[in-house]
Formats: C-alpha cells, structure tokens, sequence
C-alpha cells in the first residue's frame, strides 16, 4: 500500500474533518506504508508504485481528474486537500503527473540528495507541507 493511498483512504476514513495531527506521526505512518520493501528507504521506484494506483487508464500519466476522482470516490473529506497536493506535484503546471514530476518531487524529498529518501527527511518534508497546507484540512485541529 502506498503512502498516498493510504494516507487518502485509511486517516479520515470516519471523520467529516481532516486531521492529519500530529503530522510527524501521520508522516511516519505514510513512511512505513510507502517503503514497500520494508528496508527503511524511500526509493524512486517505491514513488513510481505510490502514483501508479491513480493512473487510472494506464497511459503513465496521471491527470486531475484521475487524480481528484480516486480521492473522491475513496476518502471525498479530502477533496480539496487532494487539489492542493495535485497543485504541487505538477511542478510544470501541465495537468498531467509525469515522470518529469515525480523527479521533482522526489528530489525535493531528498534533502541530502544521495538517491535515497530517509525516514528523517520523508517525515521533515511531511511535516513542513502538512503544516503549510493546514488551512486546506481543516482549522482548530488539535496536535
């Protein structure tokens, strides 16, 4: 299972509102789910799987529409949170999730840039994009 499928379909599965809080722990718990192999490293091939799931017609793009209706039709409390995470993915603003995207993305993960996303810098990323998105999931969260 994927970090983003999971975190889309298992965290507010049960509730009308969006809480990520404590986003280390929500980070941690998508770290774990997204390291397929279980070796505590996060690899490019491992994000190429975690994306794969919303290409829902298989042509190696995902679009908003794949991306957007897959959220909504699993977890719809996270329609505009996943607006916001489509919005930084596409590092382009082409509409399509792509190869040229999820280098982008994984490189900014990659704080020390060695090819390997570790644990620390997923949960740094997590953490700090969660917070900047806070507005977008919900107001008076506790954490």
């Amino acid at each position: 299972m994927s970090a983003l499928y999971f975190l889309l379909l298992a965290l507010p599965a049960a509730t009308l509102a969006v809480n990520l809080k404590p986003y280390n722990e929500t980070a941690h718990m998508m770290f774990v789910e997204s390291d397929a192999n279980g070796d505590g490293m996060f690899t490019r091939n491992e994000l190429d799987m975690v994306f794969k799931g919303y290409d829902t017609n298989g042509d190696g793009r995902v679009t908003r529409h794949e991306y957007t209706s897959y959220t909504d039709l699993h977890t719809p409390t996270l329609h505009d949170l996943s607006h916001a995470l489509y919005d930084i993915y596409d590092s382009d603003n082409d509409h399509h999730l792509d190869k040229h995207d999820y280098d982008n993305f994984f490189a900014i993960m990659d704080a020390d840039g060695d090819g390997i996303v570790q644990e620390m810098e997923f949960t740094i990323y997590w953490t700090a994009l969660y917070g900047s998105l806070e507005h977008v999931h919900g107001h008076g969260s506790q954490g």
